[in-house]
């Protein structure tokens, strides 16, 4: 099985890239990018796994595919790996709600993969990766618990929010390695 991320950004942001760098560490060597435009970015994803120019679509039998669309109809489950050799994410920085840019940007292009959701929470790229191999490994949707929202605390008075699920394990939320770094830096230069 091999994880496709469908990229959709123009450029290569920090945080995309932390969130690339997880998943690909996820997948370890299973991990795909395709329809990566950008000089800068091909040549940085080729140190995380396989990246192509094109379109998913342009490089695979998507019959062999699941699309991970948030607006699909049924969820996720280890018996859609069954028949399939891919499973394709989009490489899409979430907003606060689901917009559809999934389904407009990767599932339109498909017309013989099938198509699942992970949930009614807004996930992250990586976290969706993880949810996803979790399933592939044999656990139901149900069985791993996700959060609706990480806050990290700055200090006593102030917190950043962020509004997307993450899995949660061992009551603590598995959050994009160097993402709180990150977000910190960018807090203490001022650019929130």
């Amino acid at each position: 099985m091999k994880l496709i991320i469908e990229n959709c950004e123009r450029k290569l942001w920090e945080w995309l890239y932390l969130e690339y760098k997880h998943a690909a560490e996820i997948w370890k060597d299973n991990i795909v990018f395709t329809n990566v435009k950008d000089n800068d970015m091909f040549i940085r994803l080729r140190n995380l796994g396989k990246v192509y120019r094109e379109s998913f679509i342009e490089i695979i039998d998507d019959s062999k595919a699941i699309v991970l669309d948030p607006l699909a109809e049924k969820k996720l489950c280890r018996d859609d790996f069954i028949g399939r050799d891919y499973i394709i994410i989009g490489g899409i920085l979430g907003d606060r709600v689901i917009t559809g840019k999934t389904r407009e940007y990767i599932t339109k292009k498909t017309k013989k993969a099938i198509v699942r959701n992970l949930g009614k929470v807004q996930l992250t790229i990586d976290t969706a990766a993880l949810v996803a191999k979790l399933i592939y490994m044999g656990l139901n949707l149900d069985e791993i618990q996700i959060s609706n929202e990480v806050e990290i605390k700055i200090n006593e008075i102030e917190s950043i929010v962020l509004p997307y699920g993450y899995v949660v394990f061992q009551g603590k939320p598995i959050i994009t390695p160097g993402l709180i770094n990150y977000l910190l830096k960018k807090y203490e230069r001022n650019e929130f």
